[in-house]
This record gives C-alpha cells, structure tokens and sequence, in this order.
C-alpha cells in the first residue's frame, strides 16, 4: 500500500515576483527533424548578442518544433537579418518577432509541484483577460511572458493571487 501526502496552503507563498519589459520575442518554425541544425543556429546567434532572456522548445506536432528565443533587448538589425536569411534559404522553416512584451518570473519553493502552481497563474491571469504569449517552468522559477504593458498589470494581479513573504 502506498501513501501520498498532499500538502495544501490557503494562499500559495512563492518567494518573489519580478517583471521587465522592453523585451523581444522571436518564434522560429521549423521541421521537427531539423532540431540540430536550428539549435546549432541559435549558438551562434548568442554570440552576437549579451545573452536570452528565455529559449523555450515546444512541440507543435509531430512534425513541426517552435523555439522561442526572448532577447533582453530589442534584437539589432544584423540579427534579424541573420534570422531571415536563415527562414528564406529553407522555405519549410518562419520566424517571427515580437516587439516588445514583457516577461514575469515567479520563484518559488513549491516550484516541483509546478503543475498546480501553474494553475492557480493562468486561472487568475484568465479570469482577468491576461494573454499568455509563451510560458515555461524549471525548477523553482516559472516564466510568463505577455503583450507589452500587460507585464505591471499581470504582476499586480499575482501579486494579489499569491502570498510573498516578507521578513520583519
């Protein structure tokens, strides 16, 4: 017989929240079989800038993989170029950009049971008309990035939804 311990609280406590704006979004599309040639792309294309602010993949299907890539800051044009040159040498493979929207990290020590958190987010951030453009958790962050000038909004309203505890 096994026993499972389920471990509720009234307000879920997460550590901190914190918001930036001004940030780009790029959504590359391509074949799923091409994963090593993009990501082979997307090394290169961080030597060109400080850093990402968030790379996530995502599976849209079988046959078809997104990457997101959030710059912290709007990417230079030789960038863009880069990434266009790239789309237009493979008529299988588009890519978008995304300027500017915001991006919301959660931290939290409840992060593993990530699922439920992510529930009580996009609850209160649906109840309230927040578009979630992309989103991901590891470990004990959770990312939520919105449409620009919804990132001070969804941010309050998080805020309210979960217990930040402050020491006195």
């Amino acid at each position: 017989m096994e026993t499972i311990a389920v471990y509720k609280e009234a307000r879920v406590k997460v550590y901190g929240i914190t918001e930036k704006d001004g940030r780009a979004l790029v959504t590359l599309s391509f074949p799923a079989n091409q994963m090593e040639q993009w990501g082979q792309r997307v090394v290169l294309l961080e030597e060109h800038i400080k850093r990402f602010e968030l790379v996530t993949y995502h599976a849209a299907d079988k046959e078809r993989t997104e990457l997101h890539l959030l710059f912290d800051q709007i990417p230079p044009a030789p960038l863009r170029d880069t990434l266009e040159k790239w789309v237009k040498s493979d008529q299988q493979s588009t890519f978008q950009l995304r300027q500017p929207v915001d991006i919301l990290y959660l931290h939290g020590p409840h992060f593993q049971d990530r699922f439920g958190i992510a529930d009580i987010a996009f609850a209160a951030l649906k109840q309230n008309n927040i578009e979630i453009l992309v989103s991901g958790c590891a470990g004990t962050s959770m990312y939520l990035v919105t449409p620009a000038h919804q990132g001070a909004t969804t941010l309050k309203l998080l805020t309210e939804t979960f217990l930040i505890p402050t020491s006195v």
